[in-house]
């Protein structure tokens, strides 16, 4: 399993390299690649061969910059830079570059940390945003002031669409992990409707064992994002997992309010955001 993990060498950015090593920690054995794009343009006044001389050896410099930011970051946690790499991309567009530095190199997530008051608030109109919408690649978006600890507990928000193919992805990262899982769904035609108790069942197939279906009705006196946050409140995840139509869908549904995007919940707990079929 290879993890992109993007930095700007900022603060904030090292919530996404501690988590990010923790993680691979606990999946024993995860590839980490150490990202930085760095936004270059050739000046008007510099000719093609001495640009390509400057980059050569800015691109040298940064990257020693990067392997002593990383490791600075990291600490005692010296397992997860076993195989890793260092990457330095000089590009006229950050989100592509990572986007397609994810594919091209086959990583199974992206790991970027969310800055300030709100994961939430910042990942719409931000890189993260932006690699929601557009990356096939699923994303890590990590808090900034997030403390690192192992993962112990996942809760999955779904709305029991595409639940098979999803749940096979939720349920192979939960093995890994060794963690308890739920898959958390709010009813919006009562517990007892047909659809909703077949879907249920599905959870008892012996590949599903390990995550706990939680079904709960839905209260439409507290919008979605209200009863999230009350219920992840009192049970503490460690990570959130959600499924999102690129561009516009079950995400941006959840998220885009502005006050929405305040709630607590959000400025502490990582979410992994798969792009949905």
């Amino acid at each position: 399993m290879k993890i992109l993990v993007t930095t700007d060498f900022s603060i904030n950015s090292k919530a996404a390299i501690q988590f990010a090593a923790n993680f691979s920690k606990q999946m024993k054995g995860a590839e980490l690649i150490f990202y930085s794009a760095v936004e270059m343009m050739q000046p008007a006044s510099w000719n093609l061969s001495f640009y390509k001389k400057y980059a050569t050896e800015e691109k040298i410099r940064l990257t020693k910059d990067l392997e002593k930011f990383v490791k600075s970051t990291i600490g005692t946690n010296k397992t997860a830079l076993l195989g890793c790499k260092f990457i330095i991309e000089f590009t006229q567009g950050t989100e592509k570059a990572i986007i397609e530095y994810a594919a091209k190199s086959k990583c199974q997530f992206i790991c970027i940390a969310t800055n300030g008051a709100g994961v939430l608030r910042k990942l719409m109109g931000t890189h993260t945003s932006y690699l929601v919408n557009h990356s096939t690649v699923p994303v890590m978006a990590i808090p900034s002031k997030y403390k690192i600890k192992p993962i112990k507990k996942i809760t999955y928000v779904s709305d029991f669409e595409n639940l098979t193919t999803e749940l096979n992805k939720v349920a192979k990262l939960s093995d890994l992990l060794q963690c308890q899982t739920e898959a958390l769904h709010y009813a919006r035609m009562g517990t007892n409707h047909p659809e909703t108790i077949k879907n249920s069942k599905i959870f008892t197939k012996p590949a599903y064992n390990g995550i706990k279906a939680n079904v709960l009705e839905t209260n439409i006196e507290y919008s979605l994002v209200e009863r999230l946050t009350k219920y992840i409140g009192k049970q503490h995840p460690d990570l959130i997992i959600l499924f999102t139509r690129q561009k516009k869908g079950f995400f941006e549904q959840l998220f885009l309010p502005s006050k929405a995007a305040e709630l607590t919940f959000s400025t502490k707990i990582p979410t992994l955001i798969y792009p949905k079929k």
